[in-house]
């Protein structure tokens, strides 16, 4: 059972061996692996549980509700917009629903140089298998590509570059491309319809629209949580108390880190909500006049090309170039111009064909705990911003072998790029805050895990170091950016410090 705090019309307190706050990847499968152990879980959502029937497809009324801060959360510098779900299943309500298995090459860096055994491939591999069971993961046919992922395999073959379609956590999808508001049609394998109702039907309980404020400690260990219960208006309206002998974080990054920052959390490392990751991610568009490309409809991401990522084929500038769409009004976020030269741009939305530059990012950033919410500062390094650069060339490079008449970048104004003669525009332009329209869909690190208590804030386990009782179960944990979609990451992580925790 589900139970809405936003009904509470008196203090509510409970009791549990475990709580878990947040729902999203790593929540959902961290209580779903605790309670079929038989222990006795509350699971706390801030947001909302939406099901398919409230999913109307209206981007104004979604956006406020499956996102923080409405989706116009963004870095202290306006640089980059940071979209991350926010309901009953976290993320996995509002991704594209990519399903990368860890690579080889990130696991094995991982296990040697933050000496975590148990994330090796051999050993993540059965955890793997189990979780594309339970979401359903299927290979996207290449009949099952829209136009605009069309457009960027034949590009990219046209180059001879290494590509592939995704991997999908689906269920007779319909191809409706609503993917970032939700699914209508309970088609996406979110964790909300698949490991939320697992956990349940072993026992766990479950409250959303729970704040939680602060951990709480005694005698320096995690000892419960407590928050309040907020209205529809997320209007504080009666306090929460659950008291735990173990509390499991799993906010994602910016959250997990700000709430343990503001409880006061011990931190002998002196890293915790430092070692921010964003894969820091830009659209890239063809122009293909005369052509019917509506980016927007069909399966938004279903092609990508990984001749340049590191993880996939050990390339050096480390991006990853992914089919993408977006609705009208999220589109117009990113292009450039005013009054009559925007409204041309817009006279040709479904001639554009839309590449999304996705980069794994080397430098970091912080989140710290602001007036009431965190504050994110990360800045585009110059090392990753020229890597970023030749993403954009790449991308537009697909463009234009797929018959593109222009390619043209995200910055302001627009760079038009109609032959290779034409790169340099790009390689000229200062790589300052808000040059380019940037995005985060993945943001990682804050809570790192590693042996050493000097540098890494969790233990192999995922507990803190200092405080007995108290698990980070989430993408916070990744010691580095993963350099594909997390999700599946996520999952495994938490599966990793779930059986930790159901063990003892």
């Amino acid at each position: 059972m589900i139970v809405p705090a936003s009904m509470l019309t008196a203090p509510l307190t409970l009791t549990a061996q475990v709580v878990v706050v947040g729902s999203g990847a790593g929540g959902a499968l961290a209580a779903e692996r605790i309670a079929r152990a038989g222990k006795d879980v509350v699971v706390l959502e801030a947001g909302p549980f939406v099901p398919a029937a409230r999913m109307n497809q209206r981007e104004r009324e979604m956006m406020r509700l499956l996102y923080w801060e409405g989706g116009m959360r963004a870095t202290e510098d306006g640089g980059m917009g940071v979209l991350h779900g926010r309901g009953l299943g976290g993320s996995t309500v509002v991704n594209y629903l990519d399903c990368f298995r860890t690579p080889a090459r990130v696991l094995d860096h991982w296990a040697d140089a933050r000496g975590l055994p148990e994330l090796t491939p051999g050993k993540m591999a059965p955890r793997f298998d189990r979780i594309f069971e339970v979401l359903g993961v299927q290979k996207l046919p290449e009949s099952g590509l829209n136009p605009n992922n069309r457009k960027l395999m034949e590009g990219g073959r046209a180059l001879g570059w290494q590509g592939d379609t995704f991997h999908r956590n689906a269920n007779q999808c319909y191809g409706s491309g609503f993917c970032d508001l939700g699914c209508a049609y309970n088609a996406k394998q979110s964790a909300a319809i698949t490991f939320i109702p697992l956990a349940m039907a072993a026992g766990a309980r479950v409250y959303t629209e729970v704040r939680v404020d602060r951990v709480l400690f005694d005698a320096g260990r995690a000892v419960g949580v407590s928050g309040m219960a907020l209205d529809a208006d997320r209007k504080p309206i009666q306090p929460v108390t659950v008291h735990a002998e173990t509390v499991v974080v799993s906010c994602g990054a910016i959250e997990s880190a700000h709430l343990l920052l503001r409880s006061g959390t011990p931190d002998a490392s002196g890293q915790l909500g430092r070692n921010l990751y964003l894969h820091p991610s830009c659209p890239v568009v063809g122009h293909f006049p005369g052509e019917r490309i509506a980016n927007y409809e069909g399966v938004k991401q279903g092609y990508y090309i990984g001749e340049f990522s590191g993880p996939l084929s050990g390339h050096p500038d480390d991006f990853l170039l992914e089919g993408i769409g977006a609705p009208p009004g999220i589109a117009a976020t990113v292009f450039s111009g005013l009054g009559a030269e925007r409204q041309a741009t817009f006279a040709h939305l479904n001639e554009y064909a839309v590449v999304g530059v996705l980069l794994r990012d080397l430098d970091t950033g912080t989140v710290t705990s602001g007036a009431g919410r965190p504050k994110i500062t990360y800045a585009l390094s110059r090392a990753d911003g020229l890597r970023m650069q030749r993403g954009v060339l790449a991308a537009a490079r697909a463009m234009l072998a797929a018959g593109a008449a222009v390619s043209l970048t995200s910055h302001n104004p627009a760079r038009i790029l109609r032959t290779e003669a034409d790169f340099g525009r790009v390689l000229d332009t200062p790589l300052d805050p808000g040059a380019m329209a940037m995005f985060s869909f993945h943001q990682m690190g804050t809570c790192r895990m590693g042996d050493r208590r000097d540098r890494d804030v969790v233990n192999p386990e995922g507990r803190f170091w200092e405080v007995p009782g108290l698990y980070v179960a989430d993408s916070s944990i990744f010691p580095e950016s993963s350099g594909v979609n997390p999700q599946i990451t996520v999952y495994g992580l938490a599966d990793v410090v779930a059986e930790g925790i159901a063990s003892r």
